[in-house]
C-alpha cells in the first residue's frame, strides 16, 4: 500500500469513483441526506462552485442553479458526467482555474480534510469567492452525536482493521477550523453536528461501507476482516457523525 496520502488518494478515487456519494446518498437523518443538509446553508440563486466535487452529489441533493464543479480524479469527472453532470473541470483546489471573486458561493463536501496543502487551498478558495460570499463545508463530525450501538460497532469495524480511529492529513488544522479559516479572511457563521444513518441491506451494503472508508497503509486481509464484520449487521445500520460548517468570506474594506 502506498504511504503516500496523494497517491493513495489518486488510486482510491481512480478504482472507486463515487463511493463516499453513495454511502452518503443512502444516509438518513430527519429525511435528509447529508448534502441536503448542507445545501441549507448556501442561498439557493447563488453561482456555485464545487470543489472536489466528486459525482456531483449537490446536483443530485436538488441544486439547481449555477453550478462548476471542479475535481482532481477524471473517474470522478466521468461518473459525474454519467450522472447528467456538465460545466465539470479536471483541476486541483489549490490551483484553480478561475478568476479573482469570480463566485458567489464555494461547496466543499468531505474533502477539506484531504486537501493539501490545505492553506493554499484555502487561499485558492478565498480567491475565487466573491467578498460576503458563502463556504460551505461537510466534514467528518467525531463521536459526540453516535448512539452506543454506534460506537460499539465503529469500535468493532477499528478493531478489526487494528486501527484505534480513523485519521485524516489535515486533521490538526480542522480541529482548529477558526484559526485556519482566519488565515484566510474566512469567518465561521454556523458549526453544527448531526448523525446519519446507513442501512446495512445487503452483504453487498456492508461491504461497499467498509470500501468506502480511506485505510492508507491497510492490508487486504485486515479490510477483509472488516467486511465480515460489516456483514454481521445486514438488516441494522450505523451512525455516521458528520459536522456542517457555513463561512463568510470578509467583505472589502
Amino acid at each position: 500500500m502506498p504511504t503516500s496520502w496523494t497517491a493513495y488518494l489518486t488510486a482510491f478515487h481512480q478504482d472507486r469513483p463515487g463511493i463516499t456519494e453513495d454511502i452518503l446518498g443512502a444516509s438518513q437523518s430527519a429525511g435528509q441526506n447529508p448534502y441536503q443538509w448542507l445545501l441549507e446553508v448556501i442561498p439557493g440563486d447563488e453561482n456555485l462552485l464545487d470543489v472536489a466535487c466528486g459525482s456531483a452529489p449537490l446536483l443530485q441533493a436538488g441544486w439547481n442553479s449555477p453550478w462548476i464543479g471542479v475535481d482532481r480524479s477524471p473517474a470522478e469527472l466521468a461518473r459525474a458526467r454519467a450522472n447528467g453532470a456538465g460545466n465539470l473541470v479536471n483541476a486541483e483546489a489549490r490551483k484553480l482555474p478561475f478568476g479573482e471573486h469570480q463566485f458567489t458561493a464555494v461547496a466543499c463536501s468531505m474533502a477539506l480534510m484531504l486537501l493539501a496543502p490545505l492553506d493554499d487551498c484555502l487561499a485558492e478558495i478565498a480567491r475565487v469567492l466573491a467578498p460576503g460570499g458563502t463556504l460551505a463545508l461537510l466534514l467528518p463530525g467525531g463521536p459526540w452525536t453516535l448512539h452506543p450501538i454506534d460506537i460499539y460497532r465503529w469500535s468493532s469495524l477499528l478493531k478489526a482493521l487494528r486501527r484505534v480511529r480513523l485519521r485524516y492529513p489535515n486533521d490538526q488544522l480542522i480541529g482548529r477550523l477558526e484559526a485556519t479559516a482566519t488565515r484566510h479572511g474566512l469567518r465561521i457563521v454556523t458549526d453544527d453536528r448531526r448523525r446519519f444513518g446507513y442501512r446495512f441491506t445487503t452483504p453487498d451494503a456492508a461491504d461497499c461501507f467498509v470500501d468506502s472508508l480511506y485505510l492508507p497503509d491497510t492490508t487486504t486481509s485486515l479490510t477483509d476482516d472488516a467486511r465480515l464484520v460489516a456483514r454481521r449487521w445486514v438488516g441494522s445500520s450505523i451512525g455516521i457523525p458528520l459536522r456542517r460548517v457555513g463561512l463568510c468570506l470578509a467583505t472589502l474594506a
